[in-house]
């Protein structure tokens, strides 16, 4: 039997922010629930949003786990983390610029939808390329 491969320095980065993503969501679970003073800068949230978030920052707990484990079924839901993650803040940007009466227009939403799809573009073929270390199958 062949000896496993060591982790390329990528996948090890992503294994471990994806574990600090999900303690830092466990510590805003209890910051939003009991916060310690009021800040007059943050955005304003609805219950929903705070779930949301929460949700989408627990969801790289399973990540991690298959990163760890190289187990396949990491890479295919680092997929849906990847389409989330670019679709959820090119929505709330392109909401943002609908709402601001001079802020281009059409032309911004383009602009702003193009730069978002390269990005994600981007780290799509990127983490394509990493499916040769997801070599166990099962959970």
């Amino acid at each position: 039997m062949a000896p496993e491969t060591e982790q390329p320095f990528g996948i090890r980065a992503l294994m471990w922010w994806s574990l600090s993503l999900v303690i830092w969501t466990i510590l805003n679970l209890v910051v939003f629930t009991h916060p310690l003073f009021l800040s007059k800068y943050a955005l304003p949230q609805t219950h929903a949003q705070r779930a949301a978030s929460a949700v989408f920052g627990l969801s790289f707990a399973p990540l991690f786990w298959g990163i760890r484990r190289r187990l396949a079924v990491a890479w295919k839901f680092g997929w849906l983390l990847l389409v989330v993650s670019f679709s959820w803040p090119l929505a709330e940007s392109l909401e943002s610029l609908r709402k601001q009466p001079d802020s281009g227009g059409w032309i911004m939403m383009a602009v702003v939808s193009i730069g978002f799809a390269s990005v994600g573009a981007y780290w799509g073929r990127w983490w394509y390329r990493q499916k040769k270390y997801f070599s166990k199958p099962g959970l």
